[in-house]
């Protein structure tokens, strides 16, 4: 029996209507939409090979590594994050590609540098980077590597964590790009413009599909063909051939929204279903106007199965053929599921959005606004940013989703190994609209088609529908220790890194042997508040200094006597963000990471300012903090998208979770200070932005609330954040959320604060030298902890907030007064009244302005009224 593809004949093109050669030179966008079928890599004849049976076979171990070879196996020993190894390899040209076969159960991304006899030594400029895969499983990996001059020497840095590496064997052959590339791609009104891209210095010869033509050198030709067949889908396939090389294909699917097909016509809520009787295609119908098609329904391997309805007027309706059976049904609503099952594998339903895009998800990968495209190099400038078909691993719930001006339409699914694929807008097939789908032999989705953008559809929306329909959150991941245990793990850190006066005071983070993060010198007032309330007792400090966690605890300063120093810092904090703000209440950010995005500002770049503004004033009841904290959440309400908070080492463009969990915590504090429920609604919708960001799924002990921090790569290049989790951006988006749990029960707040804050717990270093410190980075697949190493303090405070015991400051407010105390307070016939420790002293803020000294008798009153 033939497969589909040897019986289905591929559409031919006819004629070449018109060759127009356009410079190299040529001025383009400045982030073009993406090639998803990028130029092939040629590998050629080997030209050094290292097998390892007689020792080390010259590779020498150069930095934070050790050298063994056991049973013809290279074992590279990392003992810190930048082991290195090299060996000298004399090779004339300048086209090599490095191929290893290696297994690791480290951490990071692989790179080979090289030297030549123009570039001595290693220089960043000079180096080839490659994803790593850390399963303890044998992996091989090409490297192509282009030299200035000739090669005299190979480096080779295996990840940068500690740990066992192996390497099988490494060879070097003779390499290159192929010179020709489909660059892209253009159907219109039957025809179909083919860009095809000489990288070569020569003119070369060529057909394309058989017709003749002529490819400048180093420029691209433009190549117009007839498209044969009127149908509504057709499977297509461009074939380069030139005399001596490759030649290189393309396939990909033309469809046609408005052509006309066989038809069978269903009802789901408010959409019309038109199903054609062959099987390729669903159009989906709303309001008289096509929003979605699913076109094909399924394809194997670029051609359509031969499908056929079992019964044309059932429902659900199921067609099937050649090994594949799809089923269309619905649920609820506008909710229409599909279920495609295979003897091989498949892709589909290959789902098609029609109209402007507003919005866009594919979750824990890409995060869209307003005409963005998927796969941008606004974020990561690497191979990497090509995340058509991203690893199903990196994705932090099954949801990809499109609003659209005409609709919005998302797909969920259960099983999380199908791969998904995604680009916006289809620069996969250049068809119109937006296109997403699934590839694997059984596969179970539900489409939800509702309001576009207009109307009211928003993705916040969709992300909350996703979430419901999916059962609600997650199970909470099993606690790691008791309470008690917890906090004993964390003030371990404390007693150990992090308060360390031998090597100069306090810190933020360390990275264990070699270096400390920012904070060193004066004790951090965040720390000492975390010690005070883990042990009841205030270390003893001959001065404080504000911060020193990723969630500000104030306490130490009202218990050591230093609230009027508070005070003074946080007005001046405050005053300064006033001065800083722009006439229309935004903030701007003109440095080195603003390069791409479209204007100099963004959600995150306005959110922190207001946050600390309106804490300002919730603590202190300044008026000018409170108008200048509004003011800036009224600018913020023109964005959509979380993006732009972490410009220290991430571009302005980048999705971020902390540009979320600032925005919501400030809303909710505009909704406390006013009582606008307007304020909690926009808590309500940021809140629900930050979802994508946290693992809802797990297949690994600790993976479960995991929290990713940007879809990006610092400084453009690397790390990639995509599928790495960092956990403290987290912690302050479960703090956020705390607070907004007792105002507001869209969606069980507490338990996804909660879920973060143990995987958080779970994250943290159960022993050695940074014992009960938060990794900076936490890897899935391997469950390894990587520094920087930071001092446990957000997890403290969210435990402390979870367990209903006193945190960070309280507030009492009545009409004429507030009152800020480091013990629960509350405000009464004039007095505040204190819920502390006999024989504590404290300070308590009155209205901003005076500090009164406390002896506590356990149950204080104080009155507010009296000078």
């Amino acid at each position: 029996m033939k497969s589909p593809q040897d019986w289905l004949p591929v559409r031919p093109f006819l004629i070449v209507l018109t060759l127009l050669s356009i410079p190299a030179a040529r001025v383009v966008p400045a982030d073009p939409l993406p090639n998803p079928c990028p130029r092939a890599y040629h590998v050629g004849e080997a030209v050094k090979r290292w097998e390892f049976q007689v020792g080390t076979e010259g590779w020498r171990a150069q930095n934070q590594s050790s050298l063994d070879v056991v049973n013809g196996v290279l074992v590279i020993h990392s003992t810190g994050g930048d082991p290195y190894l090299s060996a000298t390899l004399p090779l004339q040209g300048s086209q090599f590609a490095v191929r290893l076969r290696m297994r690791s159960e480290t951490g990071g991304n692989g790179q080979i540098f090289w030297s030549s006899n123009k570039h001595p030594g290693s220089d960043a400029r000079r180096q080839a980077s490659f994803e790593l895969h850390h399963d303890g499983q044998w992996h091989e990996y090409t490297v192509p590597l282009e030299i200035d001059g000739d090669l005299t020497a190979l480096r080779l840095d295996p990840g940068t964590a500690e740990g066992k590496i192996e390497v099988d064997w490494i060879a070097v052959h003779r390499g290159g790009w192929h010179p020709l590339e489909i660059t892209r791609l253009k159907p219109l009104d039957g025809r179909l413009d083919i860009w095809v891209r000489n990288h070569s210095e020569r003119p070369l010869q060529a057909t394309v599909n058989g017709v003749a033509c002529d490819l400048a050198a180093s420029a691209e030709t433009q190549v117009t063909l007839d498209i044969v067949g009127d149908a509504a889908l057709l499977s297509q396939r461009i074939r380069v051939e030139s005399p001596g090389l490759t030649p290189i294909e393309r396939r990909f699917w033309t469809y046609a929204p408005e052509a006309a097909i066989d038809a069978i016509e269903k009802q789901v809520g408010d959409l019309t279903i038109h199903a054609a009787r062959d099987g390729s295609v669903l159009r989906i119908e709303r309001g008289g106007q096509q929003v979605a098609a699913l076109a094909p329904l399924a394809q194997l391997a670029g051609a359509l199965p031969s499908l056929k309805p079992r019964d044309a007027t059932a429902w659900p309706l199921v067609f099937e053929g050649d090994g594949v059976r799809v089923t269309l049904g619905s649920e609820s609503g506008n909710l229409l599921t599909v279920a495609i099952d295979s003897q091989s594998s498949v892709e589909g339903p290959v789902v098609r959005t029609f109209g402007g895009l507003e919005q866009g998800l594919l979750a824990g990968v890409e995060y869209l606004g307003r005409g963005e495209h998927s796969s941008s190099r606004l974020d990561i400038e690497t191979a990497e940013h090509l995340r058509v078909e991203p690893d199903p691993m990196h994705l932090t719930m099954p949801l990809m989703a499109f609003v659209t001006d005409r609709a919005s339409v998302a797909m969920v699914w259960d099983d999380t190994s199908l791969q998904p694929t995604f680009a916006a807008p289809d620069f996969v097939d250049y068809a119109p609209g937006h296109r997403m789908s699934l590839k694997g032999k059984s596969i179970s989705a539900v489409l939800r088609v509702a309001d576009g953008w207009p109307d009211g559809g928003r993705l916040e929306e969709v992300i909350l529908w996703a979430v419901q329909h999916r059962g609600g959150l997650p199970p909470l991941p099993e606690l790691p220790r008791s309470f008690e245990e917890q906090m004993q793990l964390s003030l371990a850190a404390y007693h150990g890194l992090i308060l360390d006066s031998e090597n100069g005071g306090w810190f933020h983070a360390v990275v264990p042997g070699a270096r400390r993060m920012p904070d060193r010198g004066a004790p951090l007032g965040d720390c000492a508040s975390a010690i005070y309330r883990i042990t009841g007792q205030m270390p003893t400090v001959d001065r404080l200094q504000l911060g020193g966690a990723h969630v500000r605890n104030s306490t130490s300063f009202f218990v050591s006597g230093r609230a009027e120093q508070w005070l003074r810092i946080v007005d001046g904090q405050a005053e300064s963000l006033r001065r800083g703000q722009q006439p229309d209440g935004s903030y701007r950010y003109d440095g080195e990471y603003r390069r791409g995005h479209f204007e100099n500002t963004a959600s995150g770049i306005c959110a922190r300012p207001a946050y600390i503004l309106l804490e300002h004033a919730y603590f202190t009841g300044n008026q000018e903090s409170l108008a200048a904290g509004l003011k800036a959440l009224q600018y913020i309400q023109r964005f959509r998208t979380p993006r732009g908070a972490q410009t220290w080492e991430v571009p302005l463009h980048t999705p971020d979770i902390l540009a979320s969990a600032h925005l919501v915590w400030a809303y909710v504090r505009a909704y406390e200070l006013t009582g606008d429920a307007q304020h909690l609604e926009h808590a309500r919708r940021w809140a629900l932005t930050g979802l994508p960001f946290v693992y809802q799924w797990s297949n690994w002990p600790i993976m479960a609330y995991a929290s990713i921090a940007v879809y990006g790569a610092t400084n453009w290049q690397a790390p990639n954040w995509i599928g790495l989790p960092v956990q403290w951006c987290g912690t302050v988006y479960a703090y956020a959320l705390l607070l907004l749990a007792p105002h507001d029960k869209t969606l069980d707040w507490r338990q996804l604060a909660e879920g973060i804050l143990i995987c958080g717990e779970q994250m943290q270093y159960p022993d050695g030298p940074s014992k009960g410190c938060l990794p900076d980075v936490f890897q899935l697949p391997t469950q390894r902890r990587l520094p920087a190493d930071i001092n446990p303090g957000a997890l403290v405070s969210l435990r402390l907030q979870i367990a209903g015991l006193p945190e960070d400051l309280s507030v009492g407010v009545d009409e004429k007064h507030r009152v800020v105390s480091p013990y629960p307070v509350a405000l009464e016939g004039g007095m505040a009244r204190i819920s502390a420790r006999k024989g504590l002293r404290y300070q308590v803020l009155i209205d901003g302005t005076r500090i009164v000294d406390v002896e506590s008798q356990g149950e204080d009153v104080i009155s507010i009224d009296a000078p």
